[in-house]
């Protein structure tokens, strides 16, 4: 009886554990990150008597885990992968909407400045129409700082958000330390059986960290694993966490870097080392779309100032003045590294700022060498400076020591700096500095046309220059005009090869010289008093408008704007369609992994049933054991 007995008590000991199982397992259909569990059941060591082995019975060996690690480790990646688009999507639309929106967005207002130059050149003595023009040049420069503000207003927001996710990223590291350390205990005072639901608790806490960050994980022969993030920065080794920081950006106090704490207490930047996740996809928004879409809106602003300038300098405005600045000049800055420990400084100066592209630059000083680096295209040069390069003139100074460095930003803060310097609308330099003038005597048919200034530091001009025309000028039977009340003459014409026309480049001015003069014609060019119907310089600053004055002549004002806007709706697209795609393949991993390790409450309750048959089998195997005791105790009374 004692056989039938321990038979039965061993076969519901363990059916019982079984059916405990099966209900632990439904009980968690809906817990995330649970792994379907299963009671593995080994036959205990038959006894040997009566010349047989006689079974004892049955035991649990094991609580199984159905646990794939490929198959987790393909949803942690896809995981980090769907963040990171879906986040960068996020903000990607954000600047697309206000860059491209016609109500907030820079075309429109450009195009509304340039109508207004366009109706001073049709009326330039008009004192409404210069009101007019500088109430849109103040429109202009505040839809640049509306712009701007923008930008700053979701670099702030960047900043919140990636030290929320660096907190997130800390608390989680330190969540699964200490599993690990709980996972350790435990599987040693198990004897080896792994605790299953805490080992479940810690592959939730990294499924969550690799929302955050990309993730990958080594187990270790103890149970427990270690975290890498990023491209290979250690965040949890067995027991302990490494705890990354945020701090003020070196080179840009505005802005938040992420990296860990050195034993002087100095944060290092590992920015570089950080990808996937949300925190990844918001470092990577800030380099390859925020900051270079503020640059590129001040390359902008920094192209009209100078440009506009330069031309409004070659005109005269209603006083007979010579054009001042229209906008304020713009300049580039540069950021000193609060380590560096040399007398050095750097001044950088826009040379020409047709040239400009929008690209940052570094200048490190190593080996008694200066180095300048492009941080977008990585080009450089060494030398002892100073620099020049893109438009920039960067000069060096002081006793530099080994490591310091510099960072030159010549366009960031071109759009939160701009702003209109003229104070008066009289002070508007619509009319061209200088004037033609035939002489009434003239026979013949010459004319001079296109006078331009290029240059005004000759004017105004002492007195009248005049030009005569002599068959010897420069020679007998060599023609040309004589050239009287400044240097530079005579000038070769022809008039029976060039009278199409001939230009002449003087000092300070252009001008074109057609048809055919007689012998002793004049024409004069003096200064332009009393002008105020004069429009030449209003039409050249119109004419910026669609004029391929930027990135090396390559671009107009509203080509440059037009190719941000393009880039930031094309990098918009990409981030979308990424986003999509993520979002299915991450789909598929988690139906491949739950396949696996997921609860089917059918199979479960099919389970249960079957437990439920064989427990009450052994229920009645002790029965029967019971009766048959008793009556054995009851024949022995007798």
């Amino acid at each position: 009886m004692a056989d039938l007995l321990n038979l039965g008590t061993s076969a519901l000991l363990s059916i019982q554990q079984a059916i405990s199982t099966t209900g632990h397992n439904i009980s968690n259909v809906n817990t995330e990150g649970y792994s379907r569990q299963r009671v593995n059941l080994d036959t205990l060591p038959a006894q040997f008597l009566g010349g047989s082995y006689i079974g004892n019975g049955v035991t649990v060996d094991s609580v199984e885990r159905f646990y794939d690690q490929f198959l987790s480790q393909e949803v942690r990646s896809r995981t980090s992968a769907h963040a990171e688009s879906q986040t960068f999507y996020a903000l990607s639309s954000r600047l697309d909407g206000v860059l491209a929106d016609p109500a907030v967005g820079l075309a429109p207002v450009l195009d509304s400045f340039f109508s207004a130059v366009q109706d001073v050149t049709n009326n330039p003595g008009s004192l409404p129409e210069r009101a007019a023009l500088m109430g849109e040049a103040q429109v202009l420069a505040d839809r640049f700082h509306y712009l701007d503000n923008n930008f700053r207003s979701i670099d702030a927001e960047l900043n919140g958000r990636i030290e929320a996710a660096v907190s997130d990223i800390n608390a989680l590291s330190d969540g699964i330390a200490g599993l690990n350390r709980q996972i350790v205990e435990a599987t040693a005072q198990s004897g080896g059986q792994p605790p299953n639901d805490l080992l479940d608790a810690r592959g939730q806490l990294v499924q969550q960290l690799s929302e955050k960050i990309n993730v990958t994980t080594f187990s270790q022969s103890d149970g427990s694993i270690n975290v890498v993030i990023g491209s290979g920065q250690s965040l949890v080794v067995g027991f302990n966490a490494e705890q990354l920081q945020t701090a003020s950006n070196p080179y840009d106090g505005t802005q938040v870097m992420v990296g860990s704490a050195s034993p002087s207490g100095s944060v290092t930047d590992l920015s570089r080392f950080l990808n996937g996740g949300e925190l990844g996809a918001l470092l990577d928004f800030r380099e390859q779309m925020l900051d270079p879409a503020r640059n590129q809106l001040g390359l902008l602003a920094t192209g009209i100032s100078a440009t506009f300038n330069a031309q409004h300098h070659l005109g005269q405005d209603l006083d007979g003045q010579l054009g001042g600045d229209f906008f304020l000049p713009l300049e580039a800055a540069s950021s000193a590294h609060p380590g560096n420990s040399g007398l050095s400084s750097v001044n950088p100066t826009i040379s020409d700022a047709t040239a400009l592209t929008g690209d940052e630059y570094s200048l490190r000083f190593d080996s008694g060498q200066w180095t300048l680096t492009n941080l977008t295209t990585r080009a450089s040069q060494t030398g002892p400076g100073p620099f020049s390069v893109d438009g920039l003139t960067i000069d060096v100074s002081g006793a530099p020591q080994d490591g310091d460095a510099f960072t030159i930003e010549p366009t960031q803060q071109g759009a939160a700096l701009f702003s209109v310097v003229l104070s008066r609308p009289e002070n508007f330099a619509a009319a061209s500095p200088l004037r033609s003038q035939d002489a009434l005597g003239n026979t013949g048919s010459s004319t001079l046309s296109g006078l331009t200034v290029t240059d005004t530091v000759g004017l105004p001009l002492a007195g009248a220059i005049t030009l005569t025309f002599n068959p010897d000028a420069l020679g007998a039977g060599v023609p040309g005009f004589d050239v009287a009340g400044m240097a530079g003459g005579p000038l070769a014409y022809d008039p029976l090869s060039e009278g199409n026309g001939k230009t002449f480049s003087l000092a300070g001015f252009e001008f074109t010289l057609s048809g055919e003069p007689d012998t002793g014609d004049e024409i004069s060019i003096e200064n332009n008093t009393n002008g105020s119907g004069d429009n030449r310089n209003a039409l050249s600053l119109a004419g910026l408008q669609t004029s391929r004055e930027l990135m090396g002549g390559t671009a107009s004002y509203q080509d440059t704007y037009g190719r941000l806007v393009a880039d930031i709706a094309v990098q918009t697209r990409q981030a979308e369609t990424s986003s999509a795609t993520e979002g299915v393949l991450l789909e598929q991993a988690v139906a491949s992994r739950d396949s696996v390790s997921g609860v089917n409450l059918d199979e479960e309750a099919a389970n249960l049933i079957r437990f439920q048959q064989a427990y009450q089998a052994a229920a009645q195997m002790i029965a029967v054991a019971d009766e048959l005791f008793q009556t054995l105790l009851s024949a022995t009374r007798r």
